[in-house]
């Protein structure tokens, strides 16, 4: 498969020089013992090592700037190709909002039931994090089409230049691939087309995470002070019940996950999520049990359940029958209940009216007593 033009060009040397400048040092101090990538950027005989994304150091996740009224959102179809008039409704109320929104000129574009070529698409995204008056990276839906082209991207580049991703869906192979290869938080929310692209928009309990979890607005007070980090992800009152737990306990870790037929087909690549210590989130849409079955049974004989700090289960939506919910309760029962930490279903994520937005590579803690998710670390910095 040809590599995208970004990649081409934007060498290994470019790409180190970008992250000494970004760490606030003269390139003159790379390779030198007081360099914090000397070992990523050290010289041999033929030329420059490979850059430390290459090599998937463990590295800080790096946190994106918050939103804030006159920034400047792109729309990008990554994945299947968008539908117009869902786009620019969504496009109205974020600009009716004070935000700028803009696409490019061929966002409309199909090639067969995806959003252009694996070419085009990557392209689109290099262009979106190197362009400097883009603020946010907003993929207009899912569907199919993102592992056919996360290959083409620069991860050192989108390293370089933090900004905050959102979707889901097929958009997850999107969120774990820029989780293992750049290190950034991103944002599993709603997509667009069918959030703030919808008739009727998103829904209240969509929207208080979305904007929460994104807006600079939200992580201060009327008076303008810093609130305190964090903020908790729950149920209402009211609807605490249609969560079950399926084993009790409290644990901490970074957030992973999304969909599970993205989960799955990036497994034995180099973009396979890593579980461990982590606080796994999983949903999915329109999958016979037995597939799921299937797909569970991959993320066990792998590692990724024991591996686990705690596991939030989402929706598993678009089942044939009443007969099906029922398997699926079995089946997750089968994989999910009994073990040593928390593991709770049904909460409101994935593909579903009530779908919480999820900051992707940030610590949280997951507590089956009060059947929530508390953020413990801002997933933004503010300017």
């Amino acid at each position: 498969m040809k590599r995208s033009k970004f990649s081409v060009v934007c060498t290994s040397l470019s790409a180190v020089i970008v992250m000494c400048l970004l760490s606030g040092m003269a390139w003159a101090d790379c390779g030198s013992e007081g360099c914090p990538m000397s070992d990523d950027c050290s010289l041999e005989n033929n030329g420059m090592k490979k850059s430390a994304a290459s090599q998937q150091v463990e590295r800080i996740f790096i946190k994106p700037k918050a939103l804030k009224k006159g920034d400047t959102i792109l729309f990008v179809a990554p994945a299947g190709y968008l539908n117009e008039k869902r786009i620019k409704l969504a496009r109205k109320r974020l600009e009716e909002m004070g935000f700028i929104t803009k696409a490019a000129s061929d966002i409309y574009r199909r090639h067969g039931y995806l959003g252009g070529t694996d070419e085009r698409r990557a392209e689109e995204i290099m262009q979106a994090f190197v362009d400097p008056s883009v603020d946010a990276i907003f993929p207009g839906t899912g569907g199919y089409g993102t592992t056919r082209m996360i290959d083409l991207l620069d991860y050192d580049i989108i390293r370089a230049n933090p900004k905050p991703v959102v979707g889901f869906s097929d958009i997850t192979g999107l969120h774990l691939a820029i989780q293992k290869k750049a290190q950034i938080v991103t944002f599993h929310t709603p997509s667009p087309m069918y959030g703030l692209g919808s008739k009727g928009n998103l829904s209240d309990f969509s929207a208080k995470y979305f904007f929460r979890t994104l807006l600079a607005e939200q992580y201060v007070d009327t008076d303008g002070r810093k609130k305190p980090d964090g903020y908790t992800i729950e149920l209402p009152k009211d609807k605490q019940d249609e969560i079950k737990v399926l084993s009790k306990g409290k644990a901490k870790g970074k957030i992973t996950g999304g969909n599970l037929s993205l989960i799955a087909a990036l497994m034995g690549t180099p973009y396979e999520m890593d579980t461990k210590g982590k606080i796994l989130f999983i949903e999915d849409v329109g999958e016979k049990v037995y597939r799921l079955d299937r797909m569970f049974s991959t993320l066990k004989l792998a590692g990724k359940i024991d591996d686990a700090a705690g596991i939030v289960l989402g929706h598993f939506t678009r089942t044939e029958s009443d007969e099906d919910s029922i398997k699926m309760d079995r089946l997750l029962k089968t994989y999910f209940g009994g073990l040593d930490k928390p593991v709770i279903q049904g909460f409101w994520i994935g593909h579903h009216k009530y779908n919480a937005s999820m900051p992707m590579g940030v610590m949280a803690e997951l507590d089956s007593k009060t059947k929530s998710i508390r953020i413990i670390e801002d997933p933004v910095i503010l300017e």
